[in-house]
């Protein structure tokens, strides 16, 4: 069977089905870490900020991160932020950091309200 030898109804009921197929794969998007600032078990000098990047845009209201010593005490006073000018991006700014290990704790919601959630630790020389 050619192409040609579809009816025009058939033709738009499988661009149809293409169409949603493709819709219904972005609809349920995820937002995965792509790649962050310090790495997962990187040796760095203290870093002023732990930045981390998404795969899809984040809701800022449900998405954060978090900061731990080697103890597991909270390394930060102050929230993560989403950027407003790339909601792929999510920061937390932190205080000068002792030497030692840290552990980052991450939760991104994406604007189509799926969760994702990880962590990673560095270490600062």
């Amino acid at each position: 069977m050619k192409l040609s030898d579809l009816s025009s109804s058939t033709l738009r009921a499988l661009t149809s089905s293409a169409v949603a197929l493709v819709m219904s794969s972005t609809a349920f998007a995820h937002a995965h870490l792509i790649s962050s600032v310090p790495a997962a078990n990187a040796d760095t000098v203290a870093p002023a900020d732990v930045t981390i990047h998404f795969t899809e845009p984040l809701e800022p209201a449900f998405s954060r991160i978090t900061l731990a010593d080697a103890g597991g005490k909270p390394a930060t006073p102050t929230a993560s932020t989403v950027d407003s000018a790339d909601a792929r991006v999510m920061r937390l700014a932190l205080p000068q950091l002792m030497s030692g290990r840290y552990a980052v704790h991450w939760i991104a919601v994406a604007t189509d309200g799926h969760r994702t959630k990880g962590d990673f630790a560095f270490n600062v020389k």
